[in-house]
């Protein structure tokens, strides 16, 4: 019993050192493993082998949950005759397209597939096309990524658990080491193992507790084989099994009370704390069991257990090396942007916009149209984006998740600044949002943040230093004169505008 306090106080102490990322890590999980955000169903690490069917069966679909709610918030129009049924809310966009098909069909698999169907291929494919293109898809997203997910986040729990700076990228530990397809091939066999025992239900339940530390033993040491996996996870948790079980009934409690919360403290509490639990178990184990570390069960990465005097994992003395990043993604994206090249940038970014704008409606109605409010090729307001994210959110270069959100927001900001000021000098409006899935008065949706925020990330890491390097084996002197004639050109360009806007069908008229 002391043993099992002494892991509670550990486990307890773990999850308030690193609370918010521990939570944030545990939910993304969550996301890829259950296909949303549905913690109903994980039962700590029984792995759902004791699930109550009557408890989840009426349970809503993501989509529903999210509609529910988007509906409270009064963020979308509930007068609309399409608002009344659970699918076919949205007339817009493409993901008007998967959230009408993922509510209709309840599941996020087929909805994403029958939505693909529809916007590539009008709805043709047939519905056993269909069925089979999904369980392929869903077969390789459960090997190749989910069973990957559960050795990144042991991975993740086993480093936060001894080092001040918590790493969530730790979930992609598997890619980033180069080991995919035998941690893929190992987690398979064990999935496909376990459905056997299965069967014999008593068999099952042992082998779920024989197989628990595979996950853990694959973040430590990635290339392991398949043979010593499971030999060691068998050695591991000999004689122990019932202790691992006693962990598991102890948190059922909880998870009834999760269950008259609405599930709202499983993602909050119980489930990192589970994961903090089992982690320091599989490291009690670990010391405990010397012999299965001595006797070439390659049980190595002494980093993990032993603090090596930094604030994080050193990855430099990892037994099992990260890959080098390749040549291309070494370009200097943290240099400062400014002279002439930051004028060239502008007009080059703002003629990226043109060119997409005018393709996307191209490909959409099959006709071309001089987007924008001005007569010339460019679009100023993506011009002022691409600026915006290199001066104004350069101090998120180093983090591509930040840069995604600020590139999200600021840039929203922007375009919903421009529809207004627009629509109030010149009363038209040059795009118009309305129908698609989450969008603000029409000015902005969903969608068009999303690329907002991966065009930001694309242009900090890869476009901007490139066009770097292209733009300034321009002369100065010939760059001078760049700068000067487009520099003109859009001046004039946006005088006579404002006496003769660029308005019209696909313009202002009849356009989204």
């Amino acid at each position: 019993m002391k043993v099992a306090r002494d892991l509670y106080k550990k486990a307890w102490k773990d999850l308030k050192k690193h609370y918010f990322i521990n939570v944030i890590v545990v939910f993304l999980t969550a996301l890829i493993l259950n296909d949303g955000y549905i913690f109903a169903t994980d039962w700590t690490n029984l792995d759902d082998l004791v699930t109550s069917h009557s408890v989840f069966e009426n349970r809503k679909t993501n989509s529903e949950i999210l509609y529910d709610f988007l509906e409270g918030q009064e963020l979308i129009n509930k007068d609309s005759e399409t608002a009344q049924t659970s699918a076919g809310k949205y007339t817009m966009g493409y993901f008007s397209v998967i959230v009408n098909e993922v509510t209709a069909s309840g599941s996020l698999g087929f909805g994403i597939l029958n939505g693909v169907n529809r916007i590539i291929f009008n709805g043709q494919i047939s519905r056993s096309v269909t069925i089979f293109v999904m369980l392929i898809f869903e077969a390789l997203i459960f090997v190749f990524v989910k069973n990957i997910f559960i050795i990144g986040r042991s991975r993740y729990f086993l480093e936060m658990r001894l080092y001040p700076t918590a790493k969530p990228d730790r979930l992609l530990f598997v890619y980033r080491t180069g080991h995919l397809r035998n941690a893929a091939r190992i987690m398979f066999i064990r999935s496909v193992k376990q459905t056997l025992w299965n069967i014999t239900i008593v068999g099952g339940f042992i082998k779920h507790y024989e197989y628990l530390m595979i996950p853990y033993i694959l973040a430590e040491n990635p290339t392991i084989s398949t043979k010593e996996v499971f030999a060691l996870s068998k050695r591991l948790m000999m004689n122990d099994k019932r202790r691992a079980f006693l962990l598991d009934l102890s948190l059922i409690p909880l998870s009834v009370l999760d269950a008259f919360t609405l599930h709202i403290i499983s993602p909050f509490f119980i489930a990192p704390y589970s994961e903090c639990l089992f982690t320091e178990l599989y490291s009690e184990l670990r010391l405990e069991k010397r012999g299965a570390r001595e006797d070439g069960a390659l049980l190595y990465d002494t980093a993990l257990f032993t603090p090596a005097g930094t604030d994080s994992y050193p990855e430099e003395n990892c037994p099992t090396p990260y890959l080098e990043h390749k040549s291309w993604l070494a370009l200097n994206y943290e240099r400062d942007y400014g002279g002439l090249i930051l004028i060239l940038f502008f007009f080059f970014f703002a003629l990226i916009g043109y060119v997409w704008e005018v393709f996307f409606y191209l490909m959409n109605e099959g006709s071309f149209i001089n987007r924008g409010t001005l007569t010339g090729p460019w679009l100023p307001i993506y011009g002022v984006g691409g600026m915006i994210i290199l001066f104004i959110l350069r101090p998120l270069r180093k983090n591509p998740a930040l840069m995604f959100a600020g590139s999200f927001v600021l840039c929203g900001a922007v375009e919903y600044l421009t529809s207004l000021l627009l629509e109030l000098i010149f009363g038209r409006r040059w795009w118009d949002y309305t129908g698609y899935f989450m969008n603000l008065n029409g000015r902005i949706c969903l969608e068009g943040l999303m690329v907002f925020g991966l065009g930001g990330v694309a242009l900090t890491y890869f476009i901007a230093p490139v066009s770097y390097n292209i733009l300034s084996r321009i002369p100065v002197k010939t760059q001078k004169i760049l700068c000067t004639v487009l520099t003109v050109l859009f001046a004039f360009d946006c005088v006579w505008s404002l006496i003769h806007p660029n308005v019209g069908n696909g313009i202002t008229e009849g356009f989204y």
